[in-house]
């Protein structure tokens, strides 16, 4: 019996060697903004919708990728937005949208990464635009993690497609309503490689 706890040890010892039992920890990643977007549309006298983009995306995962467990915080630029119409552009800008020069940034942070088994479902956090914040969730139509070549350059990436549906009148704009709708919704497309130090 003297023996055992030195055949213990070997045993771990030998499972930690074997491929695919390391113990996996958390990376923290980099977005990729020539390949992350956020979109936004609502409807237009219930006829069309209103459709636009912002064009400045910053932000950091930490993702355990066998835990499925992390956390993000994204930023965008108020300032950014893009509809195609330079009029309107000036409208959305202004205070009686996202006063982008009193509220310059929108920020998402979460922590919540919700599963069904081993697919990635949502991400629950909270939004703070025009600055009032508010719980956002985030439903995941795809995300995965892998490495991919581009341009003969190897890289692991995590990456997916993400909706979510807001009211701007509960971030406190209201103006248009309800010739322009309430509802907002928001479209995501993430991509992230291996860079940062770790979230706070």
């Amino acid at each position: 019996m003297r023996h055992l706890p030195t055949a213990l040890c070997s045993l771990c010892l030998l499972v930690s060697l074997l491929p695919g039992t390391a113990l996996a920890e958390p990376l923290d990643f980099k977005v990729d903004p020539t390949h992350t977007t956020v979109y936004f549309a609502a409807s237009h006298f219930e006829r069309t919708s209103v459709r636009g983009r912002f064009g400045k995306i910053d932000g950091r995962i930490r993702y355990d990728e066998t835990s499925g467990s992390g956390a993000i915080d994204f930023t965008v630029d108020a300032d950014s937005v893009d509809s195609g119409n330079r009029t309107l552009d000036g409208i959305l800008r202004s205070p009686q949208f996202l006063d982008a020069q009193n509220f310059p940034v929108v920020r998402l942070q979460a922590s919540r990464f919700v599963r069904e088994g081993d697919r990635l479902v949502a991400v629950e956090g909270e939004l703070t635009l025009h600055g009032v914040t508010q719980p956002l969730r985030l439903e995941a139509e795809r995300f995965s993690c892998g490495a991919i070549s581009l341009f003969g350059i190897k890289r692991h990436v995590c990456g997916g497609d993400f909706r979510a549906v807001l009211s701007r009148s509960t971030f406190g704009m209201t103006r248009f309503l309800p010739e322009v709708g309430d509802t907002v919704v928001l479209t995501m497309s993430v991509e992230a490689t291996p860079s940062l130090p770790a979230l706070e």
